[in-house]
């Protein structure tokens, strides 16, 4: 598989990814409080994840090599713990007089957005100013 036709599978399966949330979330019940249940879970999950990312990130920098199993497992966790954390204030969206829970489970989610977030400025900061352009993470 050449370099661009590999690029376009990329592309292609993360539109086709994007899309798909998409239609779900458009297609999800919005009646009231039908998952609340999930709130909990995935608040604490976006706080925690968004943690751990950072400091993987962090851990990049020390290391005398970067390893192809950090870089993708911070493939992975960056996006959960952003996605995590939007999709608890999604969830929440319509309550106009929040409980104090549901207020902390907002904050947990905020600070999971902004935990994976500065984890995403790291790890690109990281391959701007160490590696070569076109170069695996692991070489």
């Amino acid at each position: 598989m050449g370099f661009f036709t590999s690029i376009y599978v990329q592309v292609g399966s993360s539109v086709l990814l994007v899309a798909a949330v998409l239609f779900f979330m458009w297609k999800m019940r919005t009646d009231g409080q039908a998952y609340y249940p999930w709130g909990p879970p995935t608040a604490l999950c976006s706080a925690w994840l968004g943690l751990v990312a950072l400091l993987l990130s962090v851990l990049l920098w020390w290391l005398p090599r970067a390893d192809l199993w950090l870089a993708a497992l911070l493939l992975i966790l960056d996006p959960v713990s952003i996605g995590s954390g939007v999709l608890v204030l999604w969830m929440y969206r319509r309550e106009k007089q929040p409980d104090d829970t549901i207020v902390l489970q907002r904050v947990q989610g905020k600070v999971g957005i902004a935990l994976g977030v500065l984890a995403v400025v790291l790890n690109y900061v990281f391959v701007m100013t160490h590696k070569t352009p076109f170069t695996p993470v692991g070489l």
